[in-house]
């Protein structure tokens, strides 16, 4: 008897068994499992846990820097703060964010999944720096391209030049034959500039008639040279004032023989972007200034000529160049300066100053008697002719 009812009793929990699909459920698997933020059906949802990696740990403003989440587990959602504020900058997983202003910045990203939320900070990951806007100085050798030709010049940038303040520019043009890179040391303005905080600058002329020249008329008709020199010096002003900051109203030109024959033609030709000339052993490239001359303000006109210059004589070139005297004339009457000048001699040197012309314009011949064809090295009551250029640019504006 109680054989039988055991084995009715084993019987009984086989059936149980094989309608229970032949499984068996411990009592540690029943119930909810409520660790990691999962929930129910035994199934595990992995924690999201934040990173991510950034392209640059900083540099000059204005900079952009990529942000990109690493994070693991399931993320669908991003919120990324990289700049100190209180606003969120992105809700993708990655984006670039440009920094304008210099400091040092936390990065926090906070990402959110089925999982749950995690927030990951990295403290002083951006560090941005001031651009550096200093501008090279010293001697600089460059170029440009106009009316299909590569053009050269050299340019001087001060060490006190400072791009927040207009500064004075003077152009110094070599004579024919010459080049830029030999006059620089000859007409040499470099200490100066670096003492009264102006640029200087030495362009480089084109071969014609087999030497380097400058085209003192416009191109075409009878003119043996076809390089327009007058568009170019136009086009330079324009470039250089593009890259710096240049004071337009005190802009002059030197040069030296046909270099200073180009300062007159400027003057003429350029008028409004020219404040005052200083010519060195030239000649107005002229026969009649009161018809061929356009000036359209007052031109403070400074000129140094020898008396025994065999290739530009004092007295001129019938037809072709005016003498040194019909000159001093025109830019007199031109100007409106006294008709009498102020008269000083020191040693062989004769100064003739003619004053109080409109717009407080001058007129200043130094007439070197016995002085040859060159860029004279002189001294005049302690002054080069290079500080005598610079006193007597420094005085005048075109305003």
């Amino acid at each position: 008897m109680f054989k039988q009812s055991s084995l009715n009793l084993t019987l009984f929990f086989l059936l149980v068994a094989c309608s229970s699909g032949g499984s068996t459920q411990s009592v540690e698997d029943v119930g909810d499992d409520t660790s990691g933020g999962n929930s129910g059906g035994g199934v595990i949802i992995p924690e999201p846990v934040a990173s991510f990696s950034i392209s640059s740990n900083g540099g000059e403003a204005p900079i952009d820097i990529t942000f990109t989440s690493t994070s693991t587990g399931e993320v669908n959602s991003w919120l990324w703060n990289v700049d100190d504020d209180a606003d969120i900058e992105s809700t993708y997983s990655s984006f670039s964010h440009r920094y304008e202003n210099e400091g040092t910045y936390d990065v926090t990203l906070t990402v959110t999944g089925p999982g749950g939320q995690d927030v990951y900070t990295q403290t002083n990951a951006i560090s941005i720096i001031e651009a550096d806007t200093s501008t090279e100085t010293g001697l600089l050798s460059k170029t440009m391209s106009y009316d299909n030709e590569t053009r050269e010049y050299l340019i001087y940038i001060p060490s006190s030049y400072d791009p927040n303040s207009v500064t004075p520019l003077l152009f110094a043009f070599h004579g024919f034959g010459g080049y830029n890179q030999y006059f620089i040391n000859t007409a040499d303005f470099r200490a100066l500039a670096d003492q009264f905080n102006f640029i200087a600058v030495y362009p480089q002329g084109l071969v014609c008639n087999d030497g380097t020249t400058w085209n003192t008329n416009p191109p075409g008709g009878d003119n043996k040279c076809s390089q327009d020199d007058i568009g170019f010096f136009a086009a330079l002003l324009s470039e250089i004032s593009s890259n710096y900051t240049i004071d337009s109203n005190r802009v002059f030109l030197t040069g030296y023989s046909n270099g200073a024959d180009f300062s007159y033609s400027m003057a003429c030709y350029q008028s409004s972007l020219v404040t005052a000339i200083a010519p060195v052993s030239g000649l107005m490239p002229m026969d009649d200034a009161s018809s061929e001359c356009s000036p359209n303000h007052p031109t403070s006109v400074m000129i140094f000529n020898g008396t025994n210059d065999g290739s530009r004589p004092y007295n001129g070139i019938q037809g072709y160049m005016m003498s040194v005297d019909s000159t001093v004339a025109y830019w007199s009457q031109y100007n409106n300066t006294d008709s009498s000048p102020q008269t000083n001699v020191v040693g062989n040197i004769e100064n003739y100053t003619y004053l109080n012309g409109d717009n407080n314009s001058t007129v200043d011949l130094f007439k070197l008697v016995n002085g040859d064809h060159v860029w004279f090295n002189l001294s005049y009551n302690g002054n080069s002719m290079e500080q005598l250029m610079w006193n007597f640019f420094s005085q005048h504006s075109s305003d």
